[in-house]
């Protein structure tokens, strides 16, 4: 069970740095919106989230 929780934990992580470097410099960066890029990053960051809230909620499940 600890583990699942420290899996789910580094996945949160991860969408949270992808948030940052993918979405949010897309927006703040001085050459502008890569659209391809921003999007992608967008797709990544949900499925880290909802992956990681999926094994957070089947945590208690040895299954």
């Amino acid at each position: 069970m600890k583990r699942r929780e420290n899996l789910a934990k580094a996945i949160y992580d991860i969408g949270k740095l992808a948030f940052a470097a993918l979405v949010l410099g897309q927006i703040i960066s001085p050459q502008g919106v890569n659209v391809t890029i921003f999007t992608l990053g967008a797709i990544f960051v949900v499925t880290c989230f909802i992956l990681a809230y999926n094994i957070d909620r089947h945590g208690g499940n040895n299954g």
